[in-house]
């Protein structure tokens, strides 16, 4: 398989990374938001999940630019 994709067909490598980051980000809300409706808790675990969601996010867009 070549390395270069021909110049008509365009490269979906970063597509990919956003949709990986913006998917990380609502999934971990999501899941923070169940627990803290499983516990009763107040938003503590949805502020936990954004922000390992934020984080990873983070970590994707750092090795995508490097």
């Amino acid at each position: 398989m070549p390395d270069k994709l021909p110049p008509d067909r365009p490269d979906y490598s970063l597509l990919s990374k956003a949709w990986n980051i913006g998917t990380a980000i609502i999934l971990l809300t999501l899941l923070g938001h169940w627990l803290d409706q499983k516990f009763h808790t107040s938003a503590i675990f949805t502020l936990v999940g954004a922000g390992l969601g934020i984080l990873y996010s983070l970590y994707e867009a750092w090795t995508a630019l490097k």
